[in-house]
């Protein structure tokens, strides 16, 4: 009977020994790291740093802020602001020019239209802030706003364009008890529509949070 042979070049090799994952070798100490291989084997997404992150903290990351959930911070272009600000800049002089050039008297044309026109539009805004805060619209906020600034500007200028004593008492009495307090409750309006908004955009942010964490749970 044929022996086997025993040629040591038809011998079989013997398997490598398998590659050793760089997570479960030991470091210097001679202690491999359980963060790193405990994370791999249970298949948990590592953190920024490599460090897997337990099943008790995985909610408990920072929430992106409630401008970057909703919307852009910026809502219009920064070239804007410049352009505003620059327009401000060149009426100092224009103002300058007026206070020495204008007369303290004139006579001016068209004087009825002139405020007949300007009361017209103050009672549309009003009727029109009045309409959409029955219908209970959060658009009235530019409205009252406004028609609160109409009404500033309405006293002003009753006031400083009297023409004798009776007149800048009925200009006054109008302006305390009547156009300043409307002014004042106008805005009063316009700053509640926005604090209004601005709390249900944070309820509503709690609201997405709390149900993305129940899901996650």
């Amino acid at each position: 009977m044929a022996q086997p042979s025993t040629d040591p070049a038809r011998a079989p090799a013997p398997a490598p020994p398998p590659a050793a994952d760089p997570a479960d070798v030991a470091d210097p100490a001679g202690e491999a790291d359980p963060a790193r291989s405990d994370g791999r084997r249970e298949g948990k997404p590592p953190d920024p740093v490599g460090v897997a992150v337990p099943d008790d903290q995985a909610d408990e990351r920072p929430e992106p802020p409630v401008g970057h959930e909703l919307g852009p911070t910026r809502l219009v272009p920064l070239w804007v602001g410049w352009v505003l600000v620059a327009a401000g800049v060149v009426m100092l002089p224009w103002l300058a020019g007026l206070a020495v050039i204008l007369p303290d008297y004139e006579q001016a044309a068209h004087y009825r239209a002139a405020w007949v026109g300007f009361d017209i539009a103050l009672c549309v805004l009003l009727l029109r802030t009045g309409w959409l805060a029955l219908r209970g619209r959060e658009h009235m906020e530019l409205s009252a706003a406004m028609t609160g600034t109409l009404l500033l500007v309405d006293a002003w200028f009753d006031v400083l364009t009297a023409n004798n004593r009776q007149d800048l008492l009925v200009a006054l009495a109008m302006a305390l008890f009547g156009e300043l307090p409307l002014a004042a409750f106008c805005l009063w309006i316009a700053g509640r529509v926005e604090y209004s908004r601005q709390r249900h955009t944070r309820l509503l942010s709690e609201l997405l949070r709390h149900r993305r964490r129940s899901r996650g749970g």
